[in-house]
Protein backbone atom coordinates (compact mmCIF):
# COMPACT_ATOMS: atom_id res chain seq x y z
CA UNK A 1 0.00 0.00 0.00
CA UNK A 2 2.93 2.32 0.61
CA UNK A 3 1.81 3.91 3.86
CA UNK A 4 5.04 3.61 5.88
CA UNK A 5 7.92 4.69 3.61
CA UNK A 6 7.72 8.14 5.24
CA UNK A 7 8.97 6.77 8.51
CA UNK A 8 11.46 4.33 7.01
CA UNK A 9 12.96 7.11 4.87
CA UNK A 10 13.85 9.01 8.04
CA UNK A 11 15.86 6.12 9.50
CA UNK A 12 19.61 6.48 9.74
CA UNK A 13 20.99 3.09 8.66
CA UNK A 14 24.14 1.91 6.89
CA UNK A 15 22.28 0.37 3.94
CA UNK A 16 18.72 0.60 2.62
CA UNK A 17 18.57 -3.18 2.92
CA UNK A 18 18.55 -2.93 6.72
CA UNK A 19 15.56 -0.62 6.81
CA UNK A 20 13.77 -2.61 4.12
CA UNK A 21 14.12 -5.71 6.28
CA UNK A 22 12.65 -3.87 9.27
CA UNK A 23 9.77 -2.64 7.09
CA UNK A 24 9.02 -6.17 5.90
CA UNK A 25 9.12 -7.55 9.44
CA UNK A 26 6.58 -4.91 10.52
CA UNK A 27 4.19 -5.91 7.75
CA UNK A 28 4.68 -9.59 8.57
CA UNK A 29 3.97 -9.13 12.29
CA UNK A 30 0.94 -6.94 11.65
CA UNK A 31 -0.61 -8.94 8.82
CA UNK A 32 0.31 -12.51 9.50
CA UNK A 33 0.77 -12.69 13.27
CA UNK A 34 -1.77 -10.27 14.76
CA UNK A 35 -4.52 -10.74 12.16
CA UNK A 36 -4.08 -14.52 12.15
CA UNK A 37 -4.38 -14.60 15.94
CA UNK A 38 -7.57 -12.53 15.71
CA UNK A 39 -9.00 -14.92 13.13
CA UNK A 40 -8.06 -17.94 15.22
CA UNK A 41 -9.80 -16.47 18.28
CA UNK A 42 -12.94 -15.87 16.22
CA UNK A 43 -12.89 -19.32 14.63
CA UNK A 44 -12.07 -21.16 17.85
CA UNK A 45 -14.78 -19.45 19.90
CA UNK A 46 -17.65 -18.34 17.71
CA UNK A 47 -17.74 -21.18 15.19
CA UNK A 48 -17.38 -24.10 17.63
CA UNK A 49 -20.35 -26.38 18.36
CA UNK A 50 -21.43 -24.21 21.32
CA UNK A 51 -20.38 -20.90 19.70
CA UNK A 52 -22.73 -18.16 18.63
CA UNK A 53 -22.00 -18.83 14.93
CA UNK A 54 -22.26 -22.65 15.12
CA UNK A 55 -25.26 -22.60 12.76
CA UNK A 56 -23.88 -19.89 10.50
CA UNK A 57 -24.50 -16.18 10.26
CA UNK A 58 -28.29 -16.29 10.07
CA UNK A 59 -31.40 -15.67 12.14
CA UNK A 60 -31.11 -13.77 15.41
CA UNK A 61 -27.31 -13.77 15.18
CA UNK A 62 -27.42 -11.04 12.53
CA UNK A 63 -28.99 -8.71 15.10
CA UNK A 64 -26.26 -9.45 17.65
CA UNK A 65 -23.08 -9.49 15.58
CA UNK A 66 -21.75 -6.92 13.16
CA UNK A 67 -18.35 -5.91 11.82
CA UNK A 68 -17.41 -3.92 14.88
CA UNK A 69 -18.25 -6.36 17.66
CA UNK A 70 -17.22 -9.70 16.17
CA UNK A 71 -13.88 -9.80 18.01
CA UNK A 72 -15.47 -8.38 21.14
CA UNK A 73 -17.95 -11.27 21.24
CA UNK A 74 -15.18 -13.76 20.53
CA UNK A 75 -13.05 -12.54 23.45
CA UNK A 76 -16.19 -12.19 25.57
CA UNK A 77 -16.96 -15.88 25.10
CA UNK A 78 -13.57 -16.73 26.62
CA UNK A 79 -13.06 -14.03 29.25
CA UNK A 80 -16.67 -13.26 30.10
CA UNK A 81 -18.78 -10.63 28.37
CA UNK A 82 -17.61 -7.68 30.48
CA UNK A 83 -13.91 -8.59 30.63
CA UNK A 84 -13.84 -9.39 26.89
CA UNK A 85 -15.47 -6.06 26.07
CA UNK A 86 -13.01 -4.17 28.28
CA UNK A 87 -10.01 -6.01 26.82
CA UNK A 88 -11.04 -5.26 23.21
CA UNK A 89 -11.89 -1.64 24.10
CA UNK A 90 -8.46 -1.07 25.65
CA UNK A 91 -6.72 -2.68 22.64
CA UNK A 92 -8.81 -0.59 20.24
CA UNK A 93 -8.02 2.57 22.20
CA UNK A 94 -4.27 1.95 21.90
CA UNK A 95 -4.65 1.06 18.21
CA UNK A 96 -6.73 4.16 17.45
CA UNK A 97 -4.43 6.51 19.39
CA UNK A 98 -1.26 5.18 17.79
CA UNK A 99 -2.90 5.24 14.33
CA UNK A 100 -3.93 8.87 14.74
CA UNK A 101 -0.40 9.82 15.80
CA UNK A 102 1.23 7.91 12.93
CA UNK A 103 -1.11 9.12 10.19
CA UNK A 104 -0.76 12.67 11.47
CA UNK A 105 3.03 12.36 11.24
CA UNK A 106 2.77 10.90 7.73
CA UNK A 107 0.55 13.80 6.67
CA UNK A 108 2.88 16.39 8.16
CA UNK A 109 5.87 14.87 6.38
CA UNK A 110 3.97 14.94 3.09
CA UNK A 111 2.78 18.50 3.69
CA UNK A 112 6.33 19.71 4.36
CA UNK A 113 7.51 17.96 1.19
CA UNK A 114 4.68 19.34 -0.98
CA UNK A 115 4.92 22.92 0.27
CA UNK A 116 8.71 22.89 0.66
CA UNK A 117 10.47 24.56 3.54
CA UNK A 118 9.33 28.09 2.77
CA UNK A 119 5.58 27.71 3.31
CA UNK A 120 5.58 24.52 5.33
CA UNK A 121 4.77 26.04 8.75
CA UNK A 122 1.47 27.51 7.55
CA UNK A 123 0.64 24.37 5.58
CA UNK A 124 1.36 22.12 8.58
CA UNK A 125 -0.86 24.32 10.75
CA UNK A 126 -3.72 24.06 8.25
CA UNK A 127 -3.15 20.31 7.92
CA UNK A 128 -3.24 19.91 11.71
CA UNK A 129 -6.54 21.81 11.92
CA UNK A 130 -8.05 19.65 9.18
CA UNK A 131 -6.78 16.50 10.92
CA UNK A 132 -8.31 17.56 14.23
CA UNK A 133 -11.64 18.21 12.51
CA UNK A 134 -11.60 14.72 11.00
CA UNK A 135 -10.69 13.16 14.36
CA UNK A 136 -13.63 14.96 15.95
CA UNK A 137 -15.98 13.97 13.11
CA UNK A 138 -14.77 10.38 13.37
CA UNK A 139 -15.79 10.29 17.00
CA UNK A 140 -19.28 11.55 16.19
CA UNK A 141 -20.33 9.26 13.31
CA UNK A 142 -20.92 5.52 13.35
CA UNK A 143 -17.87 3.28 13.58
CA UNK A 144 -18.95 1.31 10.49
CA UNK A 145 -18.89 4.54 8.46
CA UNK A 146 -15.44 5.46 9.83
CA UNK A 147 -14.05 2.02 8.89
CA UNK A 148 -15.57 2.26 5.40
CA UNK A 149 -14.01 5.69 4.85
CA UNK A 150 -10.67 4.45 6.18
CA UNK A 151 -10.74 1.51 3.78
CA UNK A 152 -11.66 3.77 0.87
CA UNK A 153 -8.86 6.28 1.51
CA UNK A 154 -6.32 3.51 2.09
CA UNK A 155 -7.34 1.92 -1.20
CA UNK A 156 -7.06 5.28 -2.99
CA UNK A 157 -3.51 5.58 -1.64
CA UNK A 158 -2.59 2.44 -3.58
CA UNK A 159 -3.19 4.08 -6.99
CA UNK A 160 -0.28 6.58 -6.98
CA UNK A 161 1.99 4.02 -5.34
CA UNK A 162 1.32 1.42 -8.03
CA UNK A 163 1.94 4.04 -10.73
CA UNK A 164 5.24 4.94 -9.03
CA UNK A 165 6.23 1.27 -8.86
CA UNK A 166 5.67 0.88 -12.60
CA UNK A 167 7.53 4.13 -13.32
CA UNK A 168 10.52 3.04 -11.20
CA UNK A 169 10.75 -0.52 -12.51
CA UNK A 170 13.71 0.25 -14.78
CA UNK A 171 15.62 1.91 -11.92
CA UNK A 172 15.15 -1.14 -9.71
CA UNK A 173 16.13 -3.55 -12.50
CA UNK A 174 19.34 -1.57 -13.13
CA UNK A 175 20.27 -1.76 -9.44
CA UNK A 176 19.91 -5.56 -9.36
Amino acid sequence: MGSTPHIHALARVKTPHEEGTIAMIGVFVDTFVILTLNALVIISTLYTSDGILANGYAGTVTGILNKTNLVQNAFGSIMGAHAGAVFVAVCLCFFAFSSILCWNLFGKINTIYLFRKKNSKKAVFVYTLISLCFVMLGSLVSSDFVWELTDMFNNLMVIPNVLALFALTNVVVKKI
